[in-house]
């Protein structure tokens, strides 16, 4: 697959940021005061690593070398999140838009059912999807292998990761049943309104 050059791509993002925008849709960017959290806990991970850095054994030196190098790499992710304010996911008129999987959107009629979620609990929300090798064949291999999951074992090809983002699975299915909540499980109808910030 070829993929088209990066500022062609910035490009593209930053147009369809603007069409969800001007659609009315219910978006979610990331969330500082959750990615900050995240930080503080890498932190945490870390501490250990740089402790027992003081040990003579080389083997341990050089586990807690690939250690340390783990967490500032995730550590630079989450500050590039930070300081992206793009919009991460929408759900408007044309479906689900998730810039983390794939540039189009989902569209409502390539949905064939969102799975029930605990909205206590979850912060995940699962979508079977109807032809997922179609839907995902433009995506890169670590979302496409979602639609030979959904044809073999019978699980969702797509999971909405809301653990980053400003809102939660309440408020995603909220936007979800505005346009489309006969796709909802019957568990996750007329909830009740979350309060939003």
């Amino acid at each position: 697959m070829v993929h088209p050059p990066r500022e062609n791509l910035a490009g593209h993002l930053i147009e369809k940021t603007q069409d969800i925008c001007q659609s009315g849709a219910t978006s979610f960017t990331w969330s500082l005061d959750k990615i900050r959290v995240a930080a503080f806990a890498l932190l945490g991970a870390a501490t250990p690593a740089a402790a027992a850095l003081a040990v003579s054994n080389p083997f341990v030196k050089w586990a807690c070398i690939v250690w340390l190098t783990v967490v500032a790499l995730l550590m630079h992710g989450l500050s590039r999140r930070a300081s992206n304010g793009a919009t991460v996911l929408s759900v408007d008129r044309r479906g689900i838009f998730d810039r983390r999987l794939m540039s189009t959107h989902i569209a409502w009629q390539e949905i064939k059912a969102i799975w029930p979620v605990n909205t206590d609990r979850n912060h995940t929300v699962d979508i079977h999807l109807r032809w997922p090798a179609t839907t995902l064949r433009e995506t890169r291999w670590s979302v496409r292998i979602g639609a030979y999951c959904q044809m073999g074992y019978g699980v969702p090809a797509v999971t909405i990761n809301m653990l980053l983002l400003d809102g939660d699975v309440s408020q995603m299915l909220e936007a979800i049943a505005r346009y489309r909540p006969d796709l909802l499980h019957h568990t996750n109808r007329g909830m009740p309104r979350t309060a939003y910030p």
